[in-house]
């Protein structure tokens, strides 16, 4: 596949001379999130989309088959329910996932590390009738929600949760049944991933970096920056792939690299041959610890930071 011309090229060590608007109170705690979906070519035992209660008639088995899985996402957020991870990804959309919309049969696997804890709740009723539940890991997010729903004249009831400890997501597998989701064993060992898969650390604004997988193919990574991929070519062999019309587009400053700003999600991964490859080890803990910290821009800098420079060539042959 060959790459777009090269738009930037920057020395490794500019990447971190700035540090605007770091706010270590806002610091997000992320959890490491897996969904694994039946592989359509694998299910013989037309085990997809069926409730658990009909898995052993149709598998013979009284559990579920991790065998008959493929990852489709493996990525970190910050989730504050599983319910609301069903609606992020049924109805919603992230950049990262390549799979279908989350049904029955589904798992959701979340891992023990990083799961943030809650600081509040809030329950009301809409204006348009039935009730919400809404909750909360970030303190400034609770309170804001607060005086908004104050502002609304909704009626409302908060709930404090600082310093209980209480976790927002159990972790373990588990499997989205008809009617919510029942805790399982499942060894993802035997599962199964796409043969061209490019490990990468992925940026988002307001979030600390992780490393992910994405398809390497242009579909893919253009889909993991939400249009056009424009590569930034540091001198350490690394590549920051971003949106070539992300602040066109309004997208939320993220990092800055050098003296210019990147807005929207981006991702680092290595270059090979006129082409994207994998990070080694050595590669990913580096891009990781260079894009840990979210940086806090608002959006006249990012506004500020768009131009362009017109050059003019000398005329030929003597013409005016």
């Amino acid at each position: 596949m060959s790459l777009p011309r090269p738009r930037l090229c920057l020395l490794a060590g500019a990447v971190h001379e700035r540090r605007n608007g770091t706010n270590p109170e806002r610091r997000k705690t992320q959890t490491r999130v897996k969904i694994y979906q039946i592989d359509l070519d694998r299910n013989q035992s037309h085990a997809a989309f069926r409730p658990l209660e009909d898995l052993e008639k149709l598998t013979g088995k009284s559990v579920v088959d991790p065998s008959l899985y493929e990852e489709v996402f493996n990525a970190e957020l910050d989730p504050k329910s599983l319910e609301e991870l069903f609606i992020q990804f049924n109805s919603e959309w992230h950049p990262l996932h390549r799979g279908r919309s989350m049904s029955v049969s589904d798992v959701v696997v979340i891992e023990p590390e990083g799961i943030p804890c809650l600081v509040g709740e809030i329950k009301g009723s809409s204006p348009l009738g039935g009730s919400f539940i809404h909750r909360f890991t970030d303190l400034v997010e609770y309170n804001l929600e607060i005086e908004n729903l104050r502002n609304q004249n909704i009626s409302f009831e908060a709930h404090d949760m600082v310093g209980l400890r209480i976790p927002a997501v159990e972790s373990g597998a588990f499997f989205c049944d008809s009617v919510g989701f029942e805790k399982i064993a499942f060894d993802e060992s035997l599962t199964h991933k796409p043969d061209n898969l490019m490990r990468v650390v992925y940026v988002e604004p307001n979030r600390p970096a992780f490393e992910t997988a994405i398809l390497h193919d242009l579909e893919h990574m253009q889909k993991a920056v939400d249009g056009y991929i424009e590569p930034v070519y540091l001198e350490d062999g690394l590549v920051v792939v971003g949106n070539e019309e992300a602040k066109l587009r309004g997208m939320p400053g993220n990092r800055h690299i050098g003296d210019i700003i990147m807005a929207g999600p981006f991702f680092v991964c290595g270059e090979a041959y006129e082409d994207f490859c994998s990070l080694t080890d050595e590669e990913a803990a580096s891009a990781k610890i260079r894009f840990a910290e979210p940086e806090e821009i608002s959006q006249a800098e990012v506004e500020a930071d768009m131009g362009f420079t017109i050059y003019y060539a000398e005329p030929m042959g003597g013409l005016s």
